[in-house]
């Protein structure tokens, strides 16, 4: 659990240990972020912040990370990317796009790239120019310098000129030795690199004729048995005849299973899945391993894989932890019903008042011509709760989505946010924590008063729907990793029996003190999901748990997930959406 809490840190203690750290020695380039950013939540990861903090400006002129940093700076452009961006973001995007310019004016290489780019910075200001009446919308001193920045941009791409080494200069690519020359192509790993190096001389085009050359490039991007399947469906068993098509045979690959995104690119970005943070893998980055020796130890016990501690990031992944991706959006229905009904839906009014002014609501709305199943649809919203509470330094935006699919026509999602406090077991940093965290061991002392003022906290939330009108078997009350241990004790301790409880990836607090705390009829049913190789909250604490509730609780049911960590699956979420239909009483 300290690697997750360390991982969750607020960007402004992270800035302070940089500062911390900066006057002994240099931090390598890292970036922490949070996973399941989702739109709701899409201020928590910080685009500029990343870029400044993941040095990307410095990056440009590192010939490893340039295509890389390229292939981010197009997504970006493209559409309407950059102009959704906060002002801050913008400027600092367009000050890498300028970095770029200036990057290939001086070395005069990948000057296509740059033309590409240019294009995309035209097409923007068009596009942007013709926005309200010919003025862009935003800050127009802001709009101002970046129409500067482009202008600039595209002088500099003007004004480049291939310059011919002169003739002092030896050796030049013609005077190397063939085998020289051929080691150079074997480096290659774009194949329209290879093509377009076909038209330099004779001697280029008849060395990348060559098969070895395409069998290279065949084995470096595709696996041993997608390389089998091909050769079987082009009937390719001879040695010989294979030998002789291994061109045909690598764009037939291309087009069967497309080139890996991360094999295009010197080097990539990679994501830690132990401390949840971007990096370079030239330059590392400090990862809780290091930090506290026994947590590999642990991973380990928990069935973990080390080859599977870092995984690499695409840039249009990269994008997508700052909900930067393109999505459809659905027109809200809260602009097709009249001023009358939406104060109705927003009043939170119970099933049960609904149907008292049955009547006069379907007459209203038969004169305001809406469709009467529509009406129906709606006024039976709010039947059903389901309260969700997150884990350690997670907020309730993080999991509104994966609630979200859970929904029946009937439901209410509840999602609330903890409160900011410090957490001992994070070293006293703050994080948005239900209760503190002193130790991760089940035999240490934990934080009762903390625990039992958060489940007074659950506890209103779950009379204040039950004052609306909404009876206490049909609310769900559930939770992940903290939260879970918090929607036990709380469901647990509430006299009303509800729905149901659902705890995932975590444990029992306070264990000692039931049965004899329990409140709630003994019939309650509970849902306890937990992976087999969760290195935070280990698979035996929630073992303990199931063998403590079934002592005294005659609905409980522990569910493993085998090979899953710290987090959730589709199969878990299914198994959710079941026990919800299952448990919760049909009207």
């Amino acid at each position: 659990m300290l690697g997750w809490c360390i991982s969750e840190c607020s960007s402004t203690s992270d800035t302070e240990n940089e500062n911390e750290n900066g006057d002994n020695e240099a931090v390598p380039p890292h970036c922490h972020i949070t996973l399941k950013c989702t739109r709701e939540i899409a201020g928590f990861n910080g685009l500029g912040e990343a870029v400044r903090r993941l040095d990307f400006r410095s990056s440009v002129r590192d010939g490893r990370r340039f295509n890389y940093v390229c292939a981010l700076l197009r997504l970006l452009v493209a559409g309407k990317g950059i102009t959704s961006l906060p002002g801050g973001a913008q400027r600092l995007l367009l000050q890498m796009l300028e970095e770029v310019a200036t990057y290939v004016s001086d070395s005069q290489q990948n000057i296509n790239v740059l033309r590409g780019l240019v294009q995309q910075l035209r097409a923007l200001l068009n596009q942007e120019n013709q926005k309200c009446w010919g003025k862009p919308l935003g800050s127009q001193s802001l709009w101002a310098e970046h129409v500067q920045t482009i202008q600039r941009i595209q002088d500099i791409a003007s004004q480049i000129e291939i310059k011919e080494p002169g003739p002092n200069i030896r050796p030049k690519l013609h005077d190397l030795p063939e085998e020289c020359v051929r080691e150079i192509i074997l480096r290659i790993s774009d194949y329209k690199d290879l093509e377009a190096s076909a038209s330099a001389w004779s001697l280029m085009a008849a060395l990348i004729s060559e098969q070895r050359v395409w069998r290279e490039l065949s084995h470096y991007h595709f696996t041993k048995q997608q390389i089998e399947l091909i050769l079987e469906k082009m009937c390719l068993q001879d040695t010989k005849e294979r030998h002789r098509s291994w061109q045909a045979i690598y764009h037939a690959l291309r087009k069967t299973y497309g080139v890996p995104e991360q094999l295009q690119y010197k080097e990539s970005l990679y994501f830690c899945r132990l401390c949840r943070c971007l990096f370079w893998p030239s330059a590392g980055h400090p990862c809780i391993v290091d930090q506290c020796p026994d947590f590999r130890q642990r991973v380990q016990e928990a069935g973990n894989s080390n080859s599977n501690e870092s995984q690499p990031v695409p840039p249009a992944k990269f994008l997508q932890y700052f909900s930067l991706v393109k999505f459809e959006r659905q027109q809200p229905v809260s602009q097709h019903l009249p001023e009358w009904l939406l104060h109705l839906l927003s009043s939170h009014l119970s099933r049960s008042i609904h149907q008292r002014h049955a009547g006069l609501l379907f007459r209203k709305a038969h004169s305001d011509r809406i469709d009467v199943l529509i009406l129906y649809r709606l006024l039976s919203l709010f039947s059903l709760q389901l309260i969700f509470l997150h884990g350690l330094g997670d907020t309730g935006h993080g999991w509104a989505t994966s609630m979200g699919s859970l929904r029946t026509p009937d439901m209410k999602v509840i999602c609330p946010t903890a409160p900011n406090m410090p957490v001992t077991m994070n070293g006293g940093f703050r994080l948005n924590s239900w209760f503190d965290l002193k130790s991760i061991s089940i035999s240490d002392p934990e934080d009762e008063e903390g625990i039992k003022k958060a489940t007074r906290y659950v506890h209103e939330l779950i009379q204040s729907e039950m004052k609306a009108g909404i009876t206490s078997n049909r609310i769900m009350l559930g939770g992940f990793s903290q939260g879970g241990a918090l929607a036990l004790y709380a469901g647990l301790t509430f006299a009303e029996p509800l729905a149901g409880v659902m705890a995932l990836s975590c444990w029992l607090p306070l264990h000692k003190s039931f049965p004899g705390v329990r409140k709630c009829p003994d019939t309650v049913p509970v849902l306890q999901c937990h992976g087999d190789c969760d290195p935070i909250v280990f698979y035996k604490f929630g073992q303990l748990s199931s063998s403590v509730l079934k002592s005294f609780m005659k609905n409980s049911h522990f569910q493993t997930y085998q090979g899953l960590g710290h987090s959730s699956c589709e199969p878990e979420l299914s198994d959710m959406k079941k026990f919800v239909e299952d448990h919760v009483p049909r009207q």
